[in-house]
């Protein structure tokens, strides 16, 4: 069904799964959990002058709209068994390479006789690429190279051999949605107009002295900076140093495909993939609505979180990378709701295995009701995706201050 202002009703945006989770967390963020749309379902969306009680103009819908129309799939709602799988059966032990101890890649394997003995089957890993740290590692300089103060390659090999000889396996952070301004592809495309790696990025003129769209980073910012000496401006949505790659490329893909295939052959047994969901832009970069910008905090969000090609690309991942290996392919997705979810990880799709949605907020749960809440979740997704149960150090001192 093409959705359209002039023609959908409340209850049309409402049904379509990604709308479902867009309205849902709209009202949220609102404050708004009260409003009632099961009485607005047959409401024209072109005669809804306000939405949970703020003005919107027409804009604001044809921005919702258009995004919708971009991703007509809809969840497989029959009952399947789920299918068996390595790490549906496993304990993570998660372990920041700067934190975990003084020794880097030797401190971790140092310990792996203490983690077997916890019962863990497999080490999730932080970023250990050599990178400037402006981003605990996730500003890659080189995806081929282990940062110095971390270790060594040979570091990393023994880790592999270590946990395999002990009947555990490795699964490593990774960021391709961006790389650091540092890295060589960076480096050249910004400096050679004629580089080879220069569609790996987003170089456009800005309008006048302004950048070229108003998106704005994860800080507030313009998501764009500015290199005088090139009068060029390049996407970075997130930390200033971190410039995001165009997945339209297919060579950028033939090398980010590259480096999967380069680390899966040495041993590593999947992958966690940071801001894996904004990896598709609408082409043109065009302006973000003002008002979504206001509710959600980041402007220009409905223009890359959940991009028009974004299965496509998850698709073409699964199939060529990690299928043959084996190999788990977990997301890090920001701003994706529960239906949009069971499009990235049903088995039947073939694109991401899990996904989770890190979050920065103190919360303070009674542990029945959380008991609950995992058990609700996972019965209702059951055979359509796997959820991980992520425990941290700040819920275990949470629980044990009361």
């Amino acid at each position: 069904m093409n959705l359209s202002l002039e023609s959908s009703r409340v209850g049309d945006l409402y049904s379509h799964p990604l709308g479902r989770d867009i309205v849902d967390d709209l009202l949220l963020r609102l404050g708004r959990l009260d409003w009632p749309l099961d009485k607005l379902a047959d409401a024209r969306l072109k005669n809804l002058k306000q939405f949970a009680g703020r003005k919107v103009g027409p804009q604001f819908y044809t921005a919702v709209l258009d995004l919708l129309n971009h991703q007509p799939d809809a969840p497989y709602n029959e009952a399947v068994m789920p299918t068996p799988a390595w790490w549906k059966e496993a304990v993570f032990y998660r372990i920041c390479p700067f934190t975990f101890t003084y020794d880097g890649l030797r401190g971790v394997i140092g310990k792996l006789d203490y983690l077997r003995e916890l019962g863990i089957n497999a080490v999730w890993i932080g970023p250990v690429y050599d990178s400037p740290g402006n981003n605990n590692g996730k500003d890659v300089r080189d995806y081929y190279s282990i940062l110095p103060k971390l270790g060594t390659m040979r570091d990393m090999e023994i880790l592999i051999w270590g946990l395999h000889s002990r009947g555990m396996k490795l699964v490593m952070d990774l960021a391709i949605n961006h790389t650091s301004d540092e890295h060589k592809w960076f480096m050249d495309a910004l400096h050679y107009e004629n580089s080879p790696y220069r569609d790996f990025y987003f170089f456009r003129k800005g309008r006048g002295n302004s950048p070229p769209n108003n998106w704005t980073s994860v800080y507030g910012e313009p998501a764009w900076r500015y290199y005088a000496q090139q009068d060029i401006w390049a996407l970075q949505l997130l930390d200033e140093r971190q410039m995001d790659l165009n997945w339209d490329s297919p060579a950028l893909r033939r090398e980010i495909h590259r480096v999967l295939r380069w680390w899966l052959a040495k041993g590593v047994d999947g992958f966690s993939l940071d801001a894996i969901n904004c990896i598709s832009k609408y082409n043109g970069l065009p302006d973000g609505d003002e008002l979504i910008g206001e509710v959600l905090m980041h402007t220009g969000t409905e223009r890359y979180f959940y991009g028009p090609r974004l299965h496509e690309y998850l698709r073409e991942l699964k199939a060529e990378m990690f299928m043959p290996y084996n190999a788990l392919c977990m997301g890090e997705v920001q701003g994706i709701g529960p239906t949009a979810g069971r499009l990235l990880t049903d088995a039947y799709r073939g694109e991401l295995d899990m996904i989770f949605s890190p979050t920065y907020d103190d919360y303070e749960h009674e542990l029945m009701r959380l008991k609950y809440f995992y058990l609700e979740q996972l019965n209702t997704d059951a055979g359509h995706g796997w959820h991980p149960l992520i425990l941290t150090d700040m819920a275990a001192r949470a629980y044990l201050a009361k």
